[in-house]
């Protein structure tokens, strides 16, 4: 049995918090990994950049100005 398939046996016992305790781990280790091969990280590249090309859009969202934003 693989390391991947005991892990996965393992990680399917834990709470959903737990499994993501873990995820975050495992993207910590391959980013680590990346790096340590050189490979280049960029801004550009990263979640953020995404998340700014992609906005969520959220229905019947009107923002405050700067007055209304102030009075709270």
């Amino acid at each position: 049995m693989s390391y991947a398939e005991l892990i996965e046996k393992r990680l399917l016992t834990l709470p959903v918090a737990k499994q993501a305790e873990v995820f975050d781990f495992v993207e910590f280790l391959a980013s680590r990994d990346q790096s340590e091969r050189g490979e280049e990280h960029t801004l550009a590249k990263s979640p953020l950049a995404d998340m700014m090309r992609n906005p969520l859009q959220v229905t019947n969202f009107t923002p405050l100005n700067r007055d209304e934003a102030n009075a709270r």
